[in-house]
């Protein structure tokens, strides 16, 4: 509570290189606990740290502004990139679970409860440039034929680029886009999955898919056997 009361003291007041320091906290992911580290004079922290969450958040194991496990959650992605993701949070057993595409709230949670995670399948940059390239294309003229094929292609503030449809029709896009670019269609994330929207940005891609997808997958594979 004490650090709460001093970062909103540093808010209103404005930080003092004199008082500030590295601050230990604490998140739990997927039911494990992890110990993490910020700066409390770091000014992006103010930006995405709220008084609701200073006062009213981090109780328990999870002590972490939720913008320091978002941060944990994407090491490759500057802060105005991950804008596009929000934090899926499990209230019952009081865990993140992962991220998804979305709009946030006060504690960078998706305002809406989302089936759906997110998770980076490519290192490949030249991926990422296509499929931005290509999205940027499907946005004007053939952003009709697009959507007739089922795939849909917007682009968010933050920089990304995002493609959402059927993973076939995916793929098909993809194929017109390079060998690099489907080759993202073969990631496990994406593989059983029956719909997935294909992020690229900041020279990565990311695959959002239904959680409970690869799951069902399994069993009606092993029913079959």
């Amino acid at each position: 509570m004490i650090n709460k009361i001093i970062l909103a003291l540093f808010i209103l007041l404005g930080a003092n290189p004199l008082l500030a320091e590295e601050i230990k906290c604490t998140t739990s992911i997927r039911g494990n606990t992890t110990k993490l580290y910020f700066d409390d004079e770091e000014n992006a922290l103010y930006d995405n740290y709220s008084f609701r969450e200073i006062f009213f958040g981090g109780w328990g194991e999870t002590t972490c502004p939720a913008f320091i496990t978002m941060r944990y959650l994407t090491p490759d992605l500057t802060d105005s990139q991950r804008s596009a993701f929000c934090l899926n949070y499990d209230k019952t057993n009081k865990t993140f679970t992962g991220y998804s595409l979305g709009i946030r709230n006060a504690y960078l949670e998706c305002k809406e409860p989302k089936k759906s995670l997110c998770q980076r399948v490519n290192d490949s940059k030249g991926a990422a440039i296509a499929i931005s390239s290509g999205a940027a294309g499907l946005t004007g003229g053939a952003s009709a034929a697009a959507s007739a094929a089922g795939v849909t292609a917007v682009a968010h503030s933050s920089g990304a680029v995002i493609l959402t449809g059927a993973s076939g029709y995916i793929a098909g896009t993809l194929a017109t886009l390079g060998a690099t670019a489907l080759a993202v269609l073969t990631a496990p994330a994406t593989i059983t999955a029956a719909a997935v929207s294909v992020v690229a940005v900041g020279g990565a891609v990311y695959i959002c898919k239904d959680e409970g997808q690869e799951a069902k997958s399994t069993e009606d594979s092993a029913q079959d056997k």
